[in-house]
């Protein structure tokens, strides 16, 4: 096993990009707190500060062949906060569907009323969705209601990450401004 005692971050990252064994759990060590700490300040609910370090320490870890220069701690932040933002707008997307659906995990009998209710709030959604373009709404559909990565809709769809990003945004507020004409508050 290799020592990394007064190793920077530079020479870390050039060694996991290497495959040294021991080089991305320094790394990893390292930055834990910081990581965990800027999750915090940005709003991460204490029960997921875990999950939100760990997926971006997996982002980092998957993304290392593109940081280049500059601290690794401030590339570190960015991604943090990338995470704390995508999980504030899936946990806001799932709010808003459970407010119109309903629980799926109810553990009483629904009634007849809550059913029909259900299913025309359902398929006033699926109206909704059918107002979009197809390109926005099929991103819209395999991230929001799939629950699928950006990378996996631009493989699927054979189109940049990027895209999908543009696309994802746009489709979004289009779904919030038609949800919102409807009188659907998100």
């Amino acid at each position: 096993m290799q020592v990394f005692e007064n190793t920077s971050d530079l020479e870390l990252l050039a060694r996991c990009r290497e495959g040294e064994a021991g080089a991305w759990e320094k790394l990893y060590s390292e930055h834990f707190t910081f990581a965990w700490r800027m999750a915090r300040r940005l709003g991460a609910p204490p029960a997921d500060l875990e999950d939100v370090v760990q997926d971006a320490f997996s982002v980092a870890h998957r993304k290392l062949d593109d940081f280049h220069e500059g601290r690794f701690s401030t590339w570190l932040y960015r991604i943090v906060a990338h995470v704390v933002a995508g999980r504030r707008r899936r946990q806001k997307v799932r709010d808003f569907f459970s407010g119109i659906l309903g629980s799926a995990e109810a553990t009483h009998p629904v009634a007849v009323d809550d059913q029909v209710s259900a299913r025309r709030a359902l398929v006033r959604v699926e109206q909704l969705l059918n107002q979009l373009s197809p390109k926005k709404r099929e991103v819209f559909a395999l991230k929001e209601l799939e629950g699928l990565t950006h990378e996996a809709i631009g493989e699927l769809l054979g189109i940049p990450t990027a895209t999908v990003r543009t696309r994802l945004f746009h489709a979004r507020a289009d779904f919030e401004r038609l949800a919102r004409a409807e009188g659907l508050e998100p």
